[in-house]
């Protein structure tokens, strides 16, 4: 494991915009302020937004091959899609037509595989650089999908390289309770670091073998401590990139309802498993003043190396547990 990282992730505050009061209509309590969002990941439109636009939905990403900061004093040589790692959020809603273009600037094939599509798998791609994959299908199933690389028997190589990302499908006829909402994406990087901080790339054997030199959230390592208030309801998008399942867990609440779809919740669950290339929605109520961390149960031997994401309320400062 790699000596460089500190022992404990170091984690500040961010301020939030957007201050006005809400209602919980489940509850009844309110839930004031915006949507939340990290270091590499905006916030999100949100449902009431997403589907009130048109119902044919466009969206366009680049391919590109880019150096990363993930924090810790650590850089990685990634693939991506827009230079970001995850890759941006797309949000859809239940009945949409959605068309991805795949703009492919990078010096080898790439693809998209999304697992919100519905279609024959041989149109995903690759495509050659320079070229442009288009996809195009209606989203029938509403939930929270991984997106990724598609390249053939390479796939799980470029997946691990950073070409991965979320898709969230909003339900249509089901009204979302008002909610602090926030997009988590579980990945990791599969590389050795030089002596100056730097990994190259994926390490084939490593990949092979889910030998990850450490997991993250949202791309990052030292991801600062997001900002709620008591009472709030918040409202986790998650996406588990993988390896293994994610035992997803918010230490000092209970997820008062999770789901792997978009219909069917369960209620009153500590820990909500998620396996690689799977995704959630979960719910949990900040039940007090205090810091919070969602972890993954499964990964704690990597909380050292940056495996948490605080929620903490004004005036306490977020840490790792």
């Amino acid at each position: 494991m790699m000596k460089i990282f500190s022992a404990v992730a170091v984690f500040v505050a961010i301020a939030l915009a957007a201050c006005s009061g809400r209602t919980n209509s489940q509850s009844g309590r309110a839930t004031a302020g915006g949507p939340l969002s990290t270091k590499n990941v905006p916030a999100i439109a949100g449902q009431q937004t997403t589907c009130a636009t048109p119902k044919n939905k466009t969206f366009n990403l680049d391919v590109v091959e880019k150096t990363l900061e993930l924090g810790m004093a650590t850089t990685f040589a990634a693939w991506t899609y827009d230079g970001r790692l995850p890759g941006p959020t797309l949000e859809a809603c239940e009945g949409d037509t959605v068309t991805i273009n795949v703009h492919n600037r990078a010096q080898t094939s790439h693809g998209l595989d999304t697992h919100g599509f519905m279609i024959d798998a041989r149109r995903y791609g690759p495509t050659p650089p320079g070229t442009t994959l288009t996809l195009s299908a209606p989203t029938a199933t509403p939930g929270v999908f991984m997106y990724h690389c598609a390249a053939g028997p390479v796939t799980d190589l470029h997946i691990k390289s950073g070409l991965h990302g979320a898709m969230i499908v909003y339900p249509r006829g089901e009204r979302l309770p008002a909610a602090r909402e926030i997009v988590i994406v579980e990945d990791a990087v599969f590389g050795t670091r030089d002596a100056s901080g730097h990994i190259p790339g994926t390490d084939p054997a490593r990949s092979q073998k889910n030998d990850q030199a450490f997991s993250m959230f949202n791309g990052r390592l030292d991801n600062e401590a997001v900002r709620i208030n008591p009472g709030d309801l918040v409202r986790i998008y998650f996406v588990n990139v993988g390896p293994g399942t994610s035992a997803a867990h918010v230490i000092g609440s209970v997820f008062e309802r999770a789901t792997s779809g978009g219909k069917d919740w369960v209620h009153g669950v500590q820990t909500f498993g998620v396996p690689a290339g799977g995704g959630a929605m979960l719910e949990f109520r900040v039940p007090q003043a205090g810091v919070f961390p969602f972890v993954d149960h499964d990964k704690l031997a990597f909380l050292p190396y940056g495996l948490s994401l605080s929620f903490a309320t004004e005036g306490v400062a977020g840490s790792a547990h």
